[in-house]
């Protein structure tokens, strides 16, 4: 039983992590159409200032809220330095495969990874260091047993669950949500409509870099902070997106627990070293089942 309480909390607290990097994974391909895997590379680099504000005597919530904002602009100068221009069509019409152009940002968001962990291995020496946590991190006493299961994890689960409300109620009941939509499913037609799709597509942008860095600031407590040390992250939360839905905010989240889950289950179960084909029995079965993923729209046509 006790074994059974530590996978399950272990799942639902790592889980949630997964769900945060899924859903930042998420906004963007709602909001601009692309897969962009500098997101973690974005978080580490925002960790890192982070950190160094609270190693330099800065309060913790002013370095988280640093943090997060320097995601967001990231984010944006991102997409208006990178992303936008290779995004142009006059710019890259010798390419006569749609399928081409729409793999470019996707190499230069992974070019992007490469250059902040060279840029963060520069400044920082690629030091490997901790990172505090607000709250405790020493587990509940219930009935004189100690519970695998912490303040902090609760401080987790509670930003990831508040992030989800306030991200599917944004979409689906504002008109900026409604906007960035449109210009991912057709930046032509949505431009025509009078949708400001540069600005949609910076916001979209912004929101996604803000995810990641509140992920990396969420995940570093458990684990040490180096340039390299969310590249695993963004696969299982890469993964986590693909099995609940690329386009739904909800299946991220969902998608997320249920890979944490998964994975701390065949960690105290069987072994750490069966994790990964774990992961990938489920997203191949998820896939069979439902393409689009758990919570994944299918495609309508009117005519």
């Amino acid at each position: 039983m006790d074994t059974f309480l530590a996978a399950l909390f272990s799942g639902t607290s790592r889980g949630a992590i997964y769900a945060l990097v899924a859903l930042g994974l998420v906004i963007v391909w709602r909001g601009a159409g692309i897969l962009n895997y500098a997101q973690m590379g974005q978080a580490m680099f925002s960790t890192y200032i982070a950190s160094t504000m609270i190693t330099n005597g800065n309060s913790y919530w002013l370095a988280f809220a640093v943090a997060i904002l320097v995601g967001a602009v990231m984010g944006v100068l991102l997409d208006i330095l990178v992303m936008r221009p290779l995004s142009n069509k006059k710019k890259t019409e010798l390419l006569s495969s749609q399928s081409m152009r729409a793999a470019i940002p996707v190499i230069a968001s992974l070019g992007i990874l490469g250059v902040l962990q060279a840029l963060a291995g520069i400044i920082w020496a690629a030091e490997e260091r901790g990172f505090p946590a607000p709250y405790a991190q020493e587990g509940f006493t219930v009935a004189g047993n100690v519970m695998p299961f912490t303040s902090f994890d609760v401080f987790v689960i509670s930003v990831v669950l508040t992030t989800l409300g306030l991200t599917t109620l944004f979409f689906k009941k504002t008109g900026v949500g409604l906007a960035m939509r449109a210009t991912a499913l057709n930046s032509e037609v949505a431009r025509l409509s009078g949708i400001r799709t540069n600005f949609t597509r910076s916001l979209s942008w912004a929101f996604s870099g803000a995810a990641s860095s509140l992920a990396g600031l969420l995940i570093t407590p458990t684990s040490n902070l180096s340039p390299n040390t969310l590249d695993l992250v963004l696969i299982i939360g890469f993964t986590a997106a693909v099995v609940g839905g690329l386009d739904s905010p909800a299946g991220a989240v969902i998608g997320g627990f249920l890979v944490g889950m998964v994975i701390s289950f065949v960690s105290f179960y069987d072994t750490p070293e069966d994790v990964f084909l774990a992961i990938l029995a489920v997203l191949i079965l998820v896939l069979i089942i439902r393409p689009r993923g758990i919570l994944g729209a299918k495609d309508a046509r009117r005519v």
